[in-house]
């Protein structure tokens, strides 16, 4: 019986021609040399090297280590390289070209997928800002006057985001100890020093900014998609008791900067325009 190419993937893949997340990879032979590449079914095509096999015209941005370069290229740009990604990977003029660059999805490694200069977190949910409201203004209102008249957020730390599926180390700081996590706005309250005992996760999805735009030029509604590259998912890890203690009044800090797991792989924003509304 032959061998299914990794080339025809069976219907209704998650990972299909509709999808083409992008991401950054290691090959066992090279463990030191990270690639771009796309997920097609349960493999990797190396972009990189599917570029210089077909002299595209896109073959330095996506040659790069990191998906910067592509990003910074601006929509036109992401738009001709997703439409040769495509075609490399669905015309049977390509296939004998193509499939000796798809590796097996297991025996990479997957890295963060670009160096983060900079990030915002946004209280976007009504149901998590409620929820978390009632856990530090039990006897309060749950969401914060402004919270229905602007998009509530933060500044996060850069460097403390990780590639998803990396450990997480149990954050150490100051927070009220047990009996005193009950009434945090006793008139004079001791903290105690020592490993968080709340950590909790936020799942969340994360818009990649690729372009960049203008200080002191705002940015339309218009030019979202100018902009925007694509989406992933987050996991926000929070040390609640931490964060409790420390909020008042400038909000987290070390209760939420110790880390951030990013997904490996960026689905680009033309693959979610249907379903966009």
């Amino acid at each position: 019986m032959p061998q299914r190419s990794p080339l025809d993937l069976p219907e209704g893949d998650p990972f299909g021609p509709h999808n083409l997340p992008y991401g950054v990879f290691t090959a066992p032979h090279a463990p030191h040399l990270r690639k771009i590449g796309v997920r097609y079914g349960n493999h990797v095509l190396d972009v990189g090297a599917a570029a210089a096999a077909t002299a595209s015209p896109h073959a330095e941005p996506l040659g790069a280590d990191t998906l910067n370069p592509l990003m910074a290229a601006g929509r036109p740009v992401w738009q001709a390289v997703r439409a040769e990604v495509l075609d490399w990977l669905t015309d049977p003029a390509h296939r004998s070209t193509i499939e000796p660059l798809l590796h097996p999805l297991p025996t990479v490694a997957l890295h963060l997928p670009f160096e983060v200069a900079d990030y915002a977190d946004f209280y976007a949910s009504e149901h998590h800002a409620t929820n978390t409201g009632r856990i530090f203004r039990p006897d309060g209102e749950a969401l914060t006057p402004n919270w229905k008249h602007m998009p509530i957020g933060y500044h996060g730390r850069a460097g403390t985001i990780l590639v998803s599926g990396t450990p997480i180390v149990r954050p150490q700081g100051q927070h009220l100890p047990p009996a005193d996590t009950s009434a945090p706005h006793a008139s004079s309250p001791t903290p105690v020093f020592g490993p968080s005992l709340r950590l909790d996760f936020e799942a969340e999805v994360a818009f990649v900014v690729g372009a960049p735009s203008t200080v002191n030029t705002p940015v339309p509604l218009s030019g979202f998609h100018d902009h925007v590259f694509g989406v992933c998912l987050l996991n926000d890890w929070s040390a609640r008791d931490i964060q409790a203690w420390e909020y008042r009044p400038l909000g987290p800090f070390l209760g939420k900067s110790f880390a951030t797991s990013l997904a490996a792989w960026v689905t680009p924003l033309d693959a979610l325009t249907a379903a966009r509304t």
